[in-house]
């Protein structure tokens, strides 16, 4: 029987908790004559550090050869500073949404504000009721001119006497709001913009009216043929009554005139709410009786209505009525794409990639055993 030598030990079988049927290898550990250290004595280096604790441990040194945030129940990492460029991100991403608004709203679509009932009931305005807010689309003109049947929103010619609109204000910051109001559609416009519906173009001759007293046109001049509307959006027409003899007028009516022929790059105008719309037909009575003065010129159209955004309950398309269809006019349907959708989806994007990099800049989770968790 042999004694062991002092400071030597016995090799041990561990148990592997991971696998309780498969115990581990024995270790071999090599007798080292060398005093434990005591980690609970203070060192003299550490009596004047004011972070040690009563243990006599150092809250910034590591026990051991590992280090700090690897120690058990080491707490949090410190938070890193941000950088300028992170402080200034949100405002700089506001500033994008506010200038790509803008854009779109200069060049590509623009809301409006319907005020009154000249449009009814296509585009709502009354009074007492909510007002539509409608989108207009202004590159299609860039590219063909206005065709019958579509809803235009124009500068109100000089002749027609419409006036301005909304005074500006004269209050900076009154001003801005606004400006701002106006950008989105919830103001009115500063300048007199009119909305109605294009039912003669440049060349066509337009009168009232048929058998049925429907609006006649004609693509030859006064001589004719005539092809007739049937217009059955109109809310409130004119008073009519078929006359006794062709081409006369009955007692009492409002709605019948001559041939007018359309200048060329000019438009015949008319609202849905026949009696109560300042339009071209209008402006042709009470004035001169000049096709000018009571015509559009095609300059001045803004856009053309392609959809109501607002209020939710009215949202839809404003496309060509069949009766301008019917007859061979190349229309275009509305356009259902929103600015506002644009630069939301753009703005969208630009958070979604802040928040992958903010989630890459962060430090790892160490769990227990010293693994990252990402």
């Amino acid at each position: 029987m042999t004694e062991d030598k002092p400071g030597s030990q016995a090799p041990q079988r561990s148990f592997d908790w991971r696998h309780p049927l498969r115990p581990s290898p024995p270790d071999t550990v090599e007798a080292v004559d060398t005093p434990e250290p005591n980690h609970f004595e203070a060192s003299d280096s550490d009596a004047g550090d004011p972070t040690a604790d009563d243990s006599g441990l150092s809250a910034d040194k590591p026990v051991g050869d590992k280090p700090v945030d690897e120690q058990p129940g080491a707490g949090p990492a410190r938070p890193v500073r941000r950088s300028i460029a992170s402080r200034f991100e949100l405002p700089i991403l506001i500033l994008v949404a506010v200038g790509i608004a803008v854009l779109l709203k200069t060049f590509v679509i623009q809301p409006f504000y319907i005020p009154s009932p000249s449009m009814e009931k296509t585009l709502h305005g009354c009074t007492g009721c909510s007002g539509d807010r409608i989108l207009v689309f202004k590159p299609i003109y860039h590219v063909r001119d206005p065709h019958p049947g579509d809803i235009v929103v124009f500068k109100a010619p000089d002749e027609w006497g419409e006036g301005g609109g909304v005074p500006k204000a004269t209050n900076p910051l009154a001003r801005g709001v606004q400006w701002f109001g106006q950008l989105v559609g919830v103001v009115p416009p500063s300048e007199k913009d009119l909305v109605k519906r294009v039912i003669a173009t440049g060349g066509q001759t337009i009168k009232c009216c048929d058998d049925n007293g429907n609006i006649q046109i004609s693509d030859n001049g006064p001589n004719g043929p005539w092809r007739s509307l049937n217009e059955p959006y109109i809310y409130e027409p004119l008073a009519w009554s078929k006359p006794s003899t062709s081409g006369a007028s009955a007692p009492g009516d409002n709605r019948s005139f001559a041939p007018v022929t359309i200048p060329k790059d000019r438009l015949w105008v008319m609202g849905d709410h026949r009696n109560d719309s300042a339009d071209s037909l209008f402006q042709f009575r009470s004035g001169s009786g000049d096709p000018v003065d009571s015509t559009v010129p095609i300059s001045d159209v803004i856009g053309k209505s392609s959809v109501i955004a607002w209020p939710p309950s009215r949202w839809r398309t404003l496309g060509t009525p069949p009766t301008f269809k019917s007859q061979g006019v190349p229309g275009l349907g509305a356009i259902t794409t929103e600015p506002a959708s644009v630069g939301l989806v753009s703005v969208s994007a630009m958070l979604v990639m802040r928040a992958r990099r903010r989630r890459r800049q962060q430090p790892p989770i160490r769990s227990r055993r010293g693994r990252a968790r990402q």
